[in-house]
């Protein structure tokens, strides 16, 4: 297969994986804090004693899905190579960043920015109870200056809920980390049809550029952080655990599983998920990608009105659903919960490498 027959398989981001200390305080803060919907309550498919939690927009919307799997043991992550660095969301509006920050500030919630950003665009940083660095981006339509956008950040106003002009729509884009830039592009390009769009300075650490792969209609849905001195990381508590990548149907998610097969690329072939088809397989830095389909859905065993509301188990799962239970019921009874959490502090220089240990 050419790489040029690939062109337009890859569609944005599917979901992004994570991994959590605890399922309570996890589900408090991406519900109650960030405002986003618990569209499926599940089990790890491949560690089927261990939660898997899926939050996203009001219909769960494609691209908008954060999921995570519970594993309280993991030591604490350390993004680096293997490990990605933060994800983004984007927000309907500019005007929507300092209302989140005055949000987040009343939450308890440690948040830099906003700040301007390259390609027209200012972001606000924060970080989940277990550490996950998150970005919220607008685009700058206002074209606000530097100074502008720091007079943003000092007169907030008051925030008492989460209105439908903040509300977090799909992802921007997803963060990991490379030291070899140019053998990175060249990997989504022979393998998956995606574009090197641009390499920039970035504007929090010198030496360290950023380096956007996307398509046509997004061409930055992945900006790796570029660095001869990254380190490894390591997938643990408040980690990136991999980058879902969306196919439109099962055809072309087979398209790109035979192109891998063809160019020797190891991949685990396509599994069924249930509520969709995955293919796993990783970057020349280590970093977990996989190929996604858009359907069948998360309302293909929920009703709409009830999505997330219960455990649910894929056919194959089900009948172990009382071991399950039993073992999920032992677990929180050893992991107490803590609410408010006590959040961790957002580096000043949110997209610097030498603040992600």
């Amino acid at each position: 297969m050419s790489v040029q027959s690939l062109d337009g398989l890859v569609k944005g981001l599917h979901h992004i994986t994570l991994v959590t200390s605890n399922q309570e305080v996890n589900r408090r803060f991406y519900t109650e804090v960030l405002g986003l919907r618990r569209v499926k309550l599940t089990v790890n498919q491949d560690d089927i004693l261990h939660r898997h939690l899926f939050y996203a927009d009001e219909k769960g919307t494609t691209g908008s899905a954060i999921t995570f799997f519970e594993w309280p043991d993991l030591p604490q992550g350390i993004a680096g190579l293997g490990s990605p660095h933060h994800l983004s969301y984007r927000v309907p509006r500019l005007d929507a960043l300092p209302a989140w920050a005055s949000w987040l500030r009343a939450a308890g919630v440690h948040v830099v920015g906003p700040l301007p950003r390259d390609g027209g665009r200012v972001s606000l940083y924060l970080r989940d109870p277990d550490g996950v660095s998150i970005e919220l981006t607008a685009v700058n339509d206002q074209k606000l200056t530097a100074a502008d956008v720091a007079e943003l950040g000092r007169d907030l106003p008051r925030v008492t809920a989460i209105t439908k002009e903040m509300r977090l729509t799909t992802f921007d884009h997803a963060s990991p980390i490379t030291s070899d830039p140019k053998l990175t592009a060249r990997f989504f390009e022979k393998f998956l049809g995606l574009k090197d769009s641009f390499s920039l300075p970035d504007p929090d650490e010198r030496d360290t550029t950023i380096l956007g792969i996307g398509n046509g209609a997004m061409p930055d849905f992945i900006r790796y952080l570029a660095s001869e001195r990254a380190s490894e990381g390591l997938v643990g508590r408040g980690s990136v655990h991999h980058i879902a990548m969306a196919v439109e149907d099962d055809r072309d998610q087979l398209k790109i599983k035979r192109h891998l097969d063809d160019v020797g690329v190891q991949n685990s072939g396509i599994i069924d998920r249930f509520w969709f088809h995955s293919l796993y397989f990783r970057d020349p830095e280590g970093n977990l990608l996989e190929i996604a389909t858009k359907g069948p859905g998360y309302a293909t065993d929920e009703s709409p009105e009830t999505l997330g509301s219960r455990l649910v188990l894929p056919k194959w799962v089900e009948p172990r659903r009382a071991e399950i239970e039993a073992f999920l019921k032992k677990t929180d009874e050893g992991n107490p919960v803590g609410w408010p959490p006590r959040y961790p502090v957002t580096p000043a220089m949110p997209e610097a490498l030498t603040q992600t240990r």
